[in-house]
């Protein structure tokens, strides 16, 4: 992200915050949080605690829980009795995290929605701040702000390295090659969801916001809005052949090519593993650079002709269209 576009993300005034602060309740955007969970009972409190010391007037709390048996349904079961007014959950297993994050979405009627994992944190004032941005930009669906891996102990540990354009074309080039977007740190209007969809893939939020973007612009709020924890059971210090392979070909399948740099990424976690979570940053050698050349030819070797289908198709619609028009 360069100084120009940094000096076109969303910061708000004193003033525009104070406006947002003292509007009645009733006029306040609802937020509806959704929280995927399972078995995460060690971490599970402080992120609720999270969200209710926003002390924002305006929403709803659904926790999806997939059936968890390390305590966490007698939890939730507290924290429903302590807050019948807004908070509600579902403990039965489930599809996996995705079905989760769209059971709670479905569950809820908040016009904003806030996804967070069950392990991470927002910041205090952070709903606050999302809403002055969509009361200040009522056309905008989508909005992201910065966000801070940290260990177990909530730690520093590495900022995410979020990037963003002010240009819709920019955006989708940059996330061709990584996701631009920290999830807990993105909130997003209700209406995106019904435009362009809900999840519906276990690539999860990278496949999401690769598809949205194709239409809907996202903004960027200047402002750490989250914290992600990194823990042993943590989705994203598992990063495993299976998943990077999974999102090589949603790549592929938005973009028509798996670029080289998510190949290099897979032969680095290849050989090293997720090293950056462990606080290491190896080199990569030959060995590495060499996977990752053979990565990138196997691989948009192999998808080639669901591209080859997708172009005559697209011909196919093409000409049908210019006949009827000649018609």
């Amino acid at each position: 992200m360069n100084d120009l576009e940094l000096s076109l993300a969303f910061a708000p005034t004193g003033e525009q915050l104070s406006v947002v602060r003292n509007l009645p309740t009733e006029r306040l955007p609802r937020f509806a949080v959704v929280v995927p969970s399972f078995n995460q009972a060690a971490f599970l409190r402080e992120t609720l605690d999270s969200v209710l010391v926003q002390n924002y007037p305006n929403m709803e709390i659904f926790v999806a829980d997939g059936g968890s048996e390390d305590g966490s349904p007698e939890i939730l079961d507290e924290y429903a009795r302590t807050y019948p007014e807004i908070f509600r959950y579902d403990s039965r297993p489930d599809g996996g995290h995705h079905q989760g994050v769209n059971k709670g979405i479905a569950n809820t009627t908040g016009e904003i929605i806030a996804w967070i994992n069950s392990d991470d944190l927002y910041l205090p004032d952070s709903f606050w701040k999302v809403a002055t941005f969509f009361s200040f930009n009522q056309m905008a669906m989508i909005v992201y702000g910065r966000n801070r891996y940290v260990d177990r102990h909530l730690k520093p540990v590495v900022d995410y390295p979020v990037d963003w354009s002010p240009l819709l074309s920019e955006q989708r080039r940059r996330m061709m090659h990584f996701c631009l977007v920290p999830q807990p740190s993105l909130f997003f209007k209700r209406t995106a969801i019904t435009l362009c969809g809900a999840l519906n893939s276990k690539i999860l939020d990278y496949e999401l916001w690769m598809r949205w973007q194709r239409d809907l612009p996202f903004y960027f709020y200047n402002d750490y809005l989250s914290l992600s924890r990194l823990h042993d059971d943590a989705i994203t210090a598992n990063a495993d052949h299976t998943l990077l392979r999974g999102i090589c070909e949603t790549v592929h399948q938005y973009y028509g090519v798996v670029p080289f740099s998510w190949a290099f990424k897979y032969a680095y976690t290849a050989e090293y593993g997720a090293a950056w979570v462990r606080g290491e940053s190896p080199t990569p050698g030959l060995k590495v650079h060499l996977m990752a050349n053979w990565y990138s030819l196997s691989m948009n070797l192999r998808w080639l002709p669901r591209l080859t289908k997708r172009s005559i198709r697209a011909l196919a619609a093409w000409a049908a269209q210019a006949g009827r028009i000649a018609a």
